[in-house]
């Protein structure tokens, strides 16, 4: 299942890159919603091959969570693998300059399941597919509003 999503956000390419790469506001955000999750080698700095591994509560059970940075190419391209329970996830950034105050972040998700409790999670967000489009979009925009209030105030001061 593939969803794609994107935003054109009012900022440079390399801030806009910087503001979606800090993966720690999307830390707290996955902690805020019950999750644990821990940084393999308590890394600082976004790279490739950075890891993270937790739990997370799906449907009343807890799953573990995998994921890694596989590709990360500054300031155009980002790609996370990781996996949830049985389900693989392959989550994918680009960053396009369309001037050089405006960037459009386009972000592709697919997810396939190995298990059958995985196959039907699946079919219930394919039939959520509107719902589950809204939220990614959502999530852009608000990462795409932070970036912008950060660009505007180093432009001003």
């Amino acid at each position: 299942m593939k969803f794609k999503v994107s935003e054109d956000v009012d900022a440079p390419q390399a801030m806009v890159w910087q503001g979606f790469t800090d993966f720690s506001g999307l830390e707290t955000d996955a902690r805020n919603r019950g999750a644990t999750l821990v940084r393999v080698g308590n890394w600082t700095e976004t790279n490739q091959n950075v890891e993270w591994r937790g739990e997370v509560t799906v449907r009343g059970k807890s799953r573990p969570i995998a994921a890694k940075v596989t590709q990360f190419s500054p300031p155009e391209r980002c790609v996370i693998e990781s996996r949830v329970g049985g389900m693989k996830c392959y989550q994918e950034m680009i960053f396009v300059p369309l001037s050089p105050e405006i960037t459009r972040v386009a972000l592709t998700l697919e997810l396939s399941a190995d298990t059958l409790t995985a196959r039907l999670l699946l079919q219930t967000l394919k039939l959520a597919r509107g719902r589950v489009m809204q939220r990614l979009q959502g999530m852009l925009v608000r990462q795409g509003n932070l970036t912008e209030v950060a660009y505007r105030r180093q432009k001003r001061g």
